[in-house]
């Protein structure tokens, strides 16, 4: 299915930000889990990115999110501050499966939404995605929104996909992160032209020159992104419909 963009305006809250995520992102640092000292952030989301989440978040009200990929918890802070605010008893399900990997996140995504106050209500799955979510499925989970920022590898994220667009609510959003990359792209094309998807918002924009995308693509497929709505770091989908599709249907993307 075709989809039009749908940018939504406005501001997450007029509430202050939350002192750990408002820390974070003056300092571009983090404490450590055992908080006796500080790393740099190398690896998050941007604030605009972040205000996207908050604002779809209160817009929509979704009361169970997930978030594929969760680092230093960054996306997951800006996501369970929207989501207390938005509604009743949220729930947030992470799902990372080196978290506490000596060479990778150590533990300080966990701590930082501890610190923040928000551990109650998050649900920490430490397993790869593609497990993970399956047995999400099998045991017939639902949610309503979803944050994809895990393997940019083309079949790791489209996998992913695959099994949040089976968690995912009629109604419900998903939003592709890094969507400059040009896996990533190819998955949000995908999304578009062929499942019953339509954009409803996005932030950034191609650049031509310094975007990643833009250096792989084709005028073809330029064009065929302006017309879906395709562009910026990344982009949020509204699913329309569950899948119908003929077992033979195919749309080029």
């Amino acid at each position: 299915m075709r989809s039009r963009c749908e940018t939504k305006a406005g501001s997450v809250t007029s509430r202050a930000m939350n002192p750990v995520l408002a820390e974070i992102l003056r300092t571009k640092r983090s404490l450590t889990a055992d908080g006796k000292t500080s790393v740099d952030i190398h690896s998050a989301i941007s604030e605009e990115e972040g205000q996207m989440l908050g604002r779809l978040i209160a817009a929509r009200k979704p009361k169970i999110s997930l978030e594929v990929g969760l680092a230093f918890g960054i996306s997951a802070l800006f996501i369970c501050e929207a989501m207390q605010q938005a509604t009743l008893n949220p729930r947030h399900i992470v799902i990372d499966p080196a978290q506490h990997a000596e060479q990778h996140w150590k533990g300080i995504g966990l701590s930082n939404l501890t610190r923040a106050g928000f551990g109650e209500f998050v649900e920490f799955i430490e397993k790869p995605s593609q497990i993970a979510l399956a047995e999400l499925v099998s045991a017939g989970r639902k949610i309503d929104f979803a944050f994809i920022d895990g393997e940019h590898l083309f079949d790791h994220a489209l996998v992913d996909f695959f099994f949040v667009d089976k968690l995912l609510n009629i109604g419900g959003t998903v939003v592709l992160d890094d969507t400059v990359w040009p896996s990533i792209r190819r998955l949000a094309r995908f999304i578009a032209t062929n499942r019953a998807y339509r954009v409803i918002d996005h932030v950034g924009s191609d650049i031509p020159g310094k975007s990643r995308h833009l250096s792989y693509s084709t005028p073809e497929t330029i064009e065929l992104d302006r017309k879906l709505g395709l562009e910026g770091t990344s982009i949020a989908f509204e699913k329309m419909g569950n899948d119908s599709r003929r077992y033979d249907y195919y749309e080029p993307f």
